[in-house]
């Protein structure tokens, strides 16, 4: 009989059983649903309340736009006043300007509900004792505002004494510090000892270290093998380490995919270089790895097809490829075809005496000095010369026709400049 019971129970429908069994479940009053409604609003309301003070806190006390405290609102809860409120007081006793506040807020909101005397204070005194004036110490912040997360015993004066170590040189630690991106504190400073432990023994001199430390901090700070992978590498090309292009040409090996490297090796030898040829040029000039193929091949074609420049020249003084053809290459060397057709300079110079030389030193010594002999010498330069600088880069193709422009009217205006000096001697 039991067993029968049980096979009936088994074969019966899940509703059937749901009820069969329902004066099992609980019965819901409605006193209970009315409660817990109740319970469900109020936090609702409370939930809104909180995000319309944070809205409202964050534009009128941060100067932050409703756009963007609506944003912020979502990563940062306040529900009073009075912890913020001593935030930016402090802040504002550190001479952070309403601007550097908005900055600070709107990158690292958290800073708000930060214990202003038990983890800002002593921070801002730590950066005041090593040197830093109250702008600096607040650029620095808004900068790098992770500063404020790290401790300071554990972190921040462990790392200052790394750098302190390796430097060994308070301006430029001082240079250094206001430079460096505080996010290192996370995994890198445990990298920096070994590193340029490493660095010395393979003879790397101390002024190429402080560059390391000022200009190319990531460097420093990264996985201890992949700095040695990276140095490897810039020994592969033939890079002395003694050199103070070292430290760039692992900077650019680090940053270069292997990739974009072997295609800038075929993108030079179609423009006529041997392999040879390149890896000597990117030792003298190794940011040459970063230039597009529209700068490197418009650059080329111009100075070997328009100022006759050889191959070799061009490898000689590598830099002259980074220099911008439309601010920089184009209207000098227009000068320089005016000059030199009117007899005022040396033929001697190789063009890259006048391409390297400041702008400042070229205007005296080329244009303003030489205009009693060639009149309207300054105001075709002024022509040529853009507002602003613009290398030629390969999402921008338009540019490449505004260089053809220029060229067309580099070439106009030389000829009306030929032609007035030819009347003017007959």
């Amino acid at each position: 009989m039991l067993n029968v019971l049980i096979t009936r129970l088994s074969a019966s429908q899940p509703c059937k059983r749901r009820t069969l069994l329902g004066f099992l479940l609980p019965i819901a009053s409605p006193i209970a649903k009315s409660f817990a409604s109740l319970v469900e609003r109020s936090e609702s309301n409370q939930a809104e309340g909180n995000e319309s003070f944070t809205v409202s806190y964050l534009m009128k006390s941060c100067g932050l736009s409703a756009n963007v405290a609506i944003d912020v609102s979502k990563r940062v809860k306040l529900k009073d006043p009075d912890k913020p409120d001593s935030v930016l007081s402090l802040l504002r006793r550190y001479e952070f300007s309403e601007t550097q506040i908005s900055k600070l807020v709107k990158k690292h909101p958290y800073v708000l509900l930060a214990n202003p005397e038990n983890t800002l204070l002593p921070k801002l005194r730590f950066l005041q004792s090593i040197g830093f004036l109250c702008s600096e110490l607040a650029e620095l912040i808004v900068r790098s505002p992770l500063f404020l997360k790290w401790s300071l015993e554990e972190r921040v004066i462990p790392l200052y004494e790394a750098l302190k170590s390796a430097l060994n040189d308070d301006e430029k630690l001082y240079i250094a510090l206001r430079r460096l991106r505080w996010y290192f504190l996370q995994h890198g400073v445990m990298n920096l000892a070994p590193n340029i432990k490493f660095l010395r023994e393979h003879g790397i001199p101390q002024s190429s270290i402080t560059k390391l430390l000022t200009n190319y901090t990531s460097l420093a700070f990264m996985k201890h093998a992949k700095l040695v992978e990276h140095v490897k590498f810039a020994k592969e090309t033939g890079m002395e380490p003694f050199k103070p292009t070292f430290i760039l040409a692992i900077h650019v090996s680090a940053t270069t995919k292997k990739s974009t490297w072997k295609s800038k090796l075929e993108i030079f030898e179609r423009c006529g270089w041997s392999r040879d040829v390149t890896l000597s040029v990117f030792r003298k000039f190794p940011i040459c790895m970063y230039l597009s193929e529209d700068k490197i091949r418009s650059t080329m074609k111009f100075l070997v097809d328009e100022m006759h420049m050889t191959l070799e020249e061009i490898a000689k003084y590598p830099a002259v490829l980074g220099y911008s053809l439309k601010q920089r290459i184009i209207p000098r060397c227009s000068v320089v075809k005016i000059l030199k057709m009117e007899g005022l300079i040396n033929y001697d110079n190789s063009l890259y005496y006048y391409l390297m030389m400041s702008e400042k030193m070229f205007l005296e010594k080329f244009v303003i000095r030489l205009q009693v002999s060639v009149p309207q010498l300054l105001n075709i330069y002024k022509v040529l010369v853009l507002t602003e600088d613009c290398e030629v880069k390969s999402e921008r193709p338009e540019q490449l026709g505004y260089v053809f422009l220029q060229l067309l009217c580099a070439q106009f205006l030389l000829f009306v400049v030929a032609f007035v000096l030819v009347q003017d001697k007959d």
